[in-house]
């Protein structure tokens, strides 16, 4: 039965026109994007390593973003289209349900990251590299995925709203992000710090710059990424938790 809802889920928001368009436009930077890693001279100067975390991290955002913009739609949009009552007279329970949605983003994910297996295969081209893109890709981008992800799915299943969804859910992304745009002086104190050292999103652009540029070893590398495995486990449950607010509007 989970099938069922996960194929729904995929028709509605992955193959849908909507969901085909998103992929359309994460083909196009990504070639975009190749295209001038060769052919613009500063960006052509740039060492492999540099060139490839440039392409994960403009990956990573991009699709966290989307990701979460199906998630904020994915409780809330049943609500606001009258849908959810026939979801709920199924047999799922509503944590199955939540797995469900969660599944659906997960495989537009791993579609995202067939389209990009080429450009990284190029970009890596001449090093042994691709075999750490792999991982960074499935492993740490897929932790990365859910756990936005399931943050917008909270606040789809709280609110009666998909913008205000969206807009708490994006918000809490932006602020993680907040460390990647400041000096290496302002996030040795106060609440910049507090932000680098705790975000997920930091902790796994340091472990990358970790492994391709400071060259350290893989238990460094998986100790450098338990903000991204704690804030994964966290997400996820509490989003399993509250499973049970998957109800009508008003509670109707």
């Amino acid at each position: 039965m989970i099938f069922e809802l996960v194929k729904k889920e995929s028709k509605e928001h992955i193959f849908s026109r909507k969901g085909l368009g998103f992929l359309f436009v994460v083909s196009l930077l990504l070639s975009v994007m190749s295209f001038g890693f060769i052919s613009v001279k500063e960006l052509s100067l740039l060492d492999q390593p540099t060139v490839v975390m440039t392409a994960f991290r403009l990956l990573l955002g991009i699709n966290i973003l989307i990701s979460m913009v199906f998630a904020s739609t994915m409780v809330a949009g049943e609500k606001e289209k009258g849908t959810l009552e026939s979801l709920l007279l199924t047999p799922l329970t509503k944590r199955k349900i939540i797995i469900g949605k969660l599944t659906a983003i997960l495989v537009f994910w791993f579609v995202v990251t067939l389209i990009s297996l080429p450009y990284f295969f190029v970009l890596s081209f001449g090093t042994n590299m691709f075999p750490t893109i792999l991982f960074f890709l499935y492993i740490v981008g897929t932790a990365l995925v859910i756990a936005f992800s399931s943050i917008a799915l909270i606040f789809s299943t709280i609110l009666a709203s998909t913008k205000n969804a969206m807009i708490l859910g994006i918000l809490i992304f932006l602020i993680t992000l907040i460390p990647m745009f400041l000096s290496t002086t302002m996030k040795k104190s106060g609440f910049a710090k507090r932000i680098n050292d705790y975000s997920p999103v930091s902790a796994s652009m340091k472990s990358m710059k970790d492994i391709f540029i400071n060259k350290l070893g893989s238990s460094d590398i998986l100790v450098g990424l338990i903000p991204v495995i704690v804030f994964l486990l966290l997400t996820v449950l509490l989003a399993l938790m509250i499973s049970k607010k998957v109800d009508f509007l008003r509670g109707e």
